[in-house]
């Protein structure tokens, strides 16, 4: 138990988001998913090996509960689910990835290995648990005082709750523990081979050069636009041939799938609205009759998305169109409803009271909780009479394992909750009491000896019942968008029609191109998972069926327009993003052609379209940027490092022109060339683009991995 309280008085660490941490291997963005597949035990396979949907099942409700745990909640966002289903889909790709190929070397990580880890106490898994000590550093005692603890804990006589919390600590270490191992067998892998990398001195020399020498360089340009497009004829042929010399730059590692689609977000009609300001008024007159006993039922009753609370805020716990108000509001009178454009509401409030109170307060308090009722208020009489009389607070707090140390509570921390009964109670208690105040609360179940050691800034508050509803769309107006929707699908049933009447119609037709099964929506609709497995599971021409998404309130059709494989992207896809550089390499032969008889600067300069100035710093180790193009240029900077003081050259086909230059002088930097330290340098930079991410997008590459978990979640 003491190793439990050591560690619940770090709970604050259970806030950290430990999702990137716990799972530092994986890679993200790089591992996306494959084709799906008919097989329905199996949500994916990874080189031969299935994955089934039990394995994932199991992972991914392991990591969930996790995160719940660490973050101290019990339900995660839709957004926060779609992020954990991706790590935990990464995670096992990852390693099913690394032990292939650290088992090919007979490559493991030892319990030694892992007791070492945890003597160092420095890795990130460690440092962001909840076992560190005051410090902020991992205390692996701790760690081993609690599972100590867990082993020997007697289920039959501690409380449940205790039992639960015992369990959900050793659960979590014991996925701590499991990605820890995994972490170091991947760093071992990453060192196998970020060790192999090599350096010389010939190396480290031109390392050196490329970085310290520069030169000052003339140059003239005859830029690519200077040519009209129109004067070009690009063939297939001249696409083809750039195509083919860069067609790795178009390989996709997942199917990808070209869709159309109808999204109507329904909007409440001005029928809609009218009923709704009719309401309100309605409301605004039981507001205005309501008592304080009934005052919270009221609100409740009128669907307002504002809670009812009996502590008093500040201006900043208000929504801000009725904190604009709420200041010039009278006591107890009724504000007439009004429009707010920002949220899309019709609004009214009745002003209660107006105070004056600290907007945060330093306290402490010590609670007593007998089993027995009399014994409580004994003990409670005991300790607030010691206390009146001059006893040491925090020396009674750390009698009765209480926190001695005051606490601050700002406004902020519970303002726009819905706080009654005992809970308002003891709030609107602390924000009455002055500093050195103490005082006795009485609650059911425990009494509290309350003690305020300081309070600050003081600011108004105001006791608000607030109705606010914001307009919403009846079922006569989201019945009129279906069927409207549903008549124009009905009579195009193929995607050339539904392209060709889509806006005849009334309806915007959107693309959404590249669509990849990994996706957990429709174009960042909310809800649309169905919509999704009939992406990847129609024909195209397809026209799909209307789907309902987002909260209740968009409706969505689609149709199928190209399906593009896992493999190289055909060239017919990619040539309008060739053609400019098709068109730039048919202009240089053009421009080439007409300056065959330039031999200097001068001369080039004098040529038409041609424009002419100076660079400054030119070195090796990096491209220049001409702004009168512009565009990077590396070939001048790789052309210039092999050229002497006064020598021309040209012409050189650049990113954006044909260029002549000349070399006007050069000079060295500062540095001193040290041939080990660069050597090391070189290692280094080398390693650095080995990084883990690169490794596993590389095993990714040459691995089967298919990934049709759209079919399940």
């Amino acid at each position: 138990m003491a190793t439990l309280g050591k560690i619940r008085k770090h709970g604050w660490l259970l806030l950290v988001v430990i999702g990137i941490a716990l799972l530092a291997f994986i890679v993200g963005d790089g591992i996306k998913a494959i084709r799906p597949t008919q097989n329905q035990r199996f949500i994916g396979e990874i080189n031969g090996d299935k994955v089934s949907v039990q394995e994932y099942q199991e992972a991914l409700d392991e990591y969930t509960d996790v995160v719940k745990f660490a973050r101290g909640t019990q339900s995660l966002t839709d957004a926060q689910m779609n992020q954990i289903k991706d790590e935990v889909w990464n995670q096992i790709v990852t390693k099913k990835l690394i032990n292939e190929e650290v088992g090919k070397m007979g490559v493991t990580v030892t319990p030694a290995e892992i007791e070492a880890a945890l003597t160092e106490g420095t890795n990130q898994l460690l440092t962001q648990s909840m076992f560190v000590n005051q410090q902020g550093k991992f205390d692996k005692d701790l760690l081993y005082n609690f599972l100590n603890e867990y082993k020997e804990m007697d289920l039959n006589t501690m409380p449940a709750q205790y039992v639960d919390y015992y369990q959900s600590v050793y659960n979590y270490w014991k996925f701590i523990e499991k990605n820890l191992t995994q972490e170091l067998l991947l760093n071992k892998y990453e060192a196998l081979v970020t060790n192999a990398q090599m350096s010389n001195p010939v190396s480290a020399q031109s390392a050196y050069d490329g970085r310290n020498n520069y030169c000052k360089l003339a140059y003239a340009v005859i830029p690519f636009t200077s040519i009209a497009d129109s004067t070009v004829t690009v063939s297939d042929a001249d696409i083809k041939a750039l195509y083919n010399s860069r067609k790795e730059s178009y390989r996709q590692y997942a199917e990808t799938r070209d869709l159309q689609y109808i999204d109507i977000a329904v909007v409440p009609s001005d029928e809609d609205r009218a009923a709704l300001q009719a309401e309100m008024a309605e409301r605004a007159q039981e507001l205005a009759e309501a008592t304080p006993e009934n005052m919270a039922s009221v609100i409740r009753l009128s669907e307002s998305t504002e809670t009812f609370s009996e502590v008093p805020r500040t201006a900043a716990g208000l929504p801000a169109d009725i904190a604009e108000r709420i200041a010039t509001a009278a006591i107890d009178a009724v504000e007439p409803v009004y429009y707010n454009e920002e949220d899309d509401s019709y609004n009214t409030f009745r002003l209660l009271a107006k105070t004056v109170g600290p907007d945060s307060i330093q306290y402490r308090q010590i609670q007593v909780a007998e089993e027995e009722a009399a014994r409580t208020a004994e003990l409670a009489d005991s300790i607030y009479d010691a206390l009146v009389h001059g006893a040491d607070f925090a020396e009674l707090a750390q009698r009765y394992g209480q926190q001695a140390e005051p606490q601050w509570v700002n406004s902020a921390s519970y303002e726009g909750g819905a706080i009654t009964g005992e809970n308002a109670t003891y709030i609107n208690t602390l924000n009455g009491m002055k500093a050195g105040e103490l005082k006795k609360l009485e609650f059911s179940g425990a009494t509290l000896i309350v003690n305020v050691t300081a309070t600050k800034n003081p600011v108004e508050k105001y006791q608000v019942a607030m109705i606010k509803r914001p307009a919403y769309f009846s079922k006569e107006t989201y019945n009129n968008a279906y069927n409207k929707l549903s008549q124009f699908v009905a009579s195009n049933q193929t995607s050339e029609e539904f392209e060709a009447n889509a806006e005849e119609a009334g309806f915007r037709l959107l693309p959404l191109n590249n669509l990849q099964n990994s996706a957990h929506n429709i174009a960042g609709i909310e809800n649309t998972r169905e919509a999704l497995r009939w992406a990847f599971s129609s024909k195209v021409g397809d026209v799909s069926q209307i789907f309902e998404a987002g909260q209740n309130d968009h409706l969505l059709a689609m149709s199928l327009d190209k399906v593009h494989p896992m493999g190289y992207r055909p060239v017919d896809e990619v040539k309008d993003m060739l053609r400019y550089e098709a068109l730039n390499d048919k202009k240089a032969e053009t421009i080439m052609a007409n300056v065959k008889n330039v031999n200097s600067l001068a001369d080039a300069a004098a040529l038409e379209n041609a424009k002419s100035d100076t660079l400054a710093r030119v070195t090796f180790s990096s491209p220049v940027f001409v702004s009168l193009v512009p565009a990077s240029e590396p070939v001048l900077s790789g052309k210039a490092a092999n050229m002497e003081v006064g020598e021309f050259a040209g012409p050189v086909k650049g990113n954006g022109g044909i260029y002549f230059i000349q070399v006007v002088e050069k000079n060295q930097g500062a540095q001193t060339f040290d041939a080990e330290q660069e050597q090391k340098t070189a290692i280094a930079t080398a390693t650095r683009s080995l990084s883990t991410g690169r490794l596993i997008n590389e095993l990714f590459s040459k691995a089967k991995v298919v990934d049709n978990r759209y079919m399940f979640f």
